[in-house]
């Protein structure tokens, strides 16, 4: 699996190197009544890209902390669950006579 992950950056990073070389235009980004100095057009792209990766990377993790914890729960459930099931079964039977 190791060699597809270091495959797969070598792939990504031949893509965005070549898509910098082919986007080196000089733009100025105007927001809210600012505007930035001349930058290369490849810039604002691999900064929002970056901005998206980040913001799913958290929402990844506080999804994965939440089922972490869920996960947690029930093991905790289960093994109070097995105990009182190995208890019941330790009880001795009762003739209705």
């Amino acid at each position: 699996m190791n060699w597809i992950n270091a495959l797969l950056v070598v792939i990504l990073t031949t893509l965005a190197t070549m898509f910098a070389a082919a986007n080196e235009t000089r733009v100025a980004i105007g927001f809210a009544n600012l505007i930035s100095g001349e930058i290369p057009l490849y810039a604002p792209i691999f900064i929002a890209f970056l901005l998206g990766f980040i913001g799913g990377m958290l929402s990844l993790s506080f999804s994965r902390r939440k089922h972490k914890n869920e996960i947690e729960r029930l093991r905790q459930e289960n093994t109070l669950l097995q105990t009182e099931v190995n208890n019941l079964r330790n009880l001795p039977l009762q003739d209705e006579t």
